[in-house]
């Protein structure tokens, strides 16, 4: 029986999610866990700012990584690359850490932030798959997820690579609330807004 319109894209959906599932699963043996660690030792130990950038769908990224590194209480915001080279570098000191996240690692955006950032002797973090790109060049320490498949149909956009990368931060984030020994009063002094305050507070009650 030929596949309707319908039933073909539903198929395309769970082939899609399907693949997000396996390159999920694939970090676990993709991902070096020495850097890895030190990435996570890094953020952790920063007695300075963290700042999160990209460009396209890695500043949305970014965005979330920031986000979540703050509801842990690591000192992170999200820098927008344009604003950075526009003044913004200014706030970053010596005992701040850059995160850059780029596929690709040469986005003029953010390559032009560089020769500041090593004035500044800003730790930088790089996220791309590109070792020999200029971010990674220009690392302290680079993850690479190993993507190996998008899910949209020509294999371009970030759509698996964003969800790996946003997982491994979101791994990080749990384990600096272990470590920190974060608990629900902790967190509820950060987030005491939406339904998560809310169920915080009548878990309390």
């Amino acid at each position: 029986m030929s596949l309707t319109p319908e039933s073909a894209e539903w198929q395309q959906a769970c082939a899609g999610w399907q693949t997000y599932s396996q390159e999920l699963l694939a970090l676990q043996h993709n991902i070096d866990p020495h850097i890895w660690q030190q990435v996570l030792n890094t953020l952790a130990g920063c007695k300075g700012k963290i700042a999160v950038t990209g460009v396209g769908t890695s500043g949305i990224a970014a965005r979330k990584v920031a986000h979540m590194l703050a509801c842990v209480e690591q000192p992170a915001i999200y820098l927008n690359a344009t604003d950075a080279a526009h003044g913004d570098l200014g706030f970053l000191r010596a005992d701040d850490v850059m995160i850059m996240i780029s596929r690709g690692g040469n986005s003029e955006e953010l390559t032009r932030l560089l020769p500041t950032l090593a004035a500044k002797k800003v730790a930088l973090i790089s996220v791309t798959e590109n070792l020999d790109s200029a971010i990674a060049v220009a690392s302290n320490l680079v993850l690479k997820t190993h993507i190996q498949r998008e899910i949209d149909p020509l294999n371009m956009l970030a759509t698996t690579s964003i969800v790996l990368v946003l997982a491994v931060f979101d791994a990080i984030c749990g384990c600096i609330m272990l470590r920190n020994g974060f608990d629900k009063q902790s967190l509820l002094a950060v987030h005491p807004g939406g339904n998560v305050g809310k169920s915080l507070r009548s878990n309390d009650a």
